[in-house]
């Protein structure tokens, strides 16, 4: 069941669906003794803590994404979901991180039809270097629905790369901002492995 929540550029538009997700251990396999995952050998990271569920993208490239309802993870309760994601190829192509900020939220969450409040930005650390936060909220006029979202604009080498959280509510629900929490977890335990396909042909 797909539904439009966010998109991360070419690799994979986040979709609220049902995380159907992989019987038992979804990381199972790749998790290290210190509890952390390597994913796909190219990242390693804390997972999303229950009942925070792996999002089943159907990729076979490198982004991670994972899915949370209302209900503690049970689905069929959309519009009230939340998605957390690492994307390589965020929307834009500018390496200025406010610029690639701006080519980003002309086509962010395009086909959901949201109308967004101009983004709060601040300057933050993430991947050991110096990142933008963007924080917004969008409207879907229409079907009456809210997304909170807070994308971290981040660098890996000279090329940008984003951090997503997108949090969706009935027009007249509040938002639950604690679970903005997991999501900087999430950020700070992230890991690059290895160089990336880019700067390996530098």
């Amino acid at each position: 069941m797909i539904r439009p929540l966010a998109a991360a550029a070419a690799l994979f538009l986040l979709a609220g669906c049902a995380a159907t997700g992989t019987p038992g251990d979804p990381f199972a396999g790749m998790r290290t003794g210190e509890g952390t995952v390597i994913w796909q050998g190219e990242y390693q990271f804390s997972p999303m803590p229950e009942p925070w569920q792996l999002l089943d993208l159907d990729e076979k490239d490198y982004s991670v994404a994972f899915f949370r309802a209302c209900n503690h993870g049970a689905p069929g309760t959309y519009p009230c979901e939340s998605t957390v994601a690492y994307a390589e190829e965020p929307f834009g192509y500018s390496r200025d991180l406010d610029e690639r900020r701006k080519e980003f939220f002309r086509r962010f969450l395009w086909a959901a039809r949201v109308d967004f409040d101009e983004p709060r930005v601040q300057h933050v650390r993430a991947l050991g270097e110096e990142a933008l936060q963007a924080e917004t909220v969008g409207y879907e006029r229409v079907l009456k629905q809210k997304v909170l979202a807070q994308v971290v604009f981040a660098r890996r080498g000279e090329r940008v790369v984003a951090f997503y959280f997108t949090q969706w509510r009935p027009s007249d629900m509040d938002f639950d901002r604690t679970l903005l929490e997991d999501f900087r977890r999430f950020i700070a335990s992230f890991r690059f492995l290895k160089p990336s396909f880019y700067q390996r042909l530098r």
